[in-house]
């Protein structure tokens, strides 16, 4: 009798500890390392997003006017630049 009731006082010393981390409800203090890790990496690159989008509608607001850039301009001879 000794045997089974010392068994059965060790399954329950070890099922508590696993019944424990089964968990309920997800919050911050029952997330995995990871997972925490995993959201603020993607907070942190929403807000890199954020704000290189605000930044390239600054630049282009700046640069609304259209500018007629001609690359070649400083390589082409000027008489053929005439003849067009």
């Amino acid at each position: 009798m000794r045997p089974y009731f010392t068994a059965f006082v060790m399954m329950a010393m070890l099922a508590g500890p696993a019944y424990s981390q089964k968990g309920g409800e997800v919050n911050s203090a029952n997330k995995d390392p990871y997972k925490l890790k995993l959201e603020r990496e993607q907070k942190e690159r929403d807000q890199i997003e954020r704000a290189y989008d605000a930044q390239m509608k600054r630049l282009k607001a700046q640069n609304a006017t259209p500018t007629s850039s001609d690359p070649w301009k400083t390589i082409r001879p000027v008489d053929n630049a005439a003849k067009r």
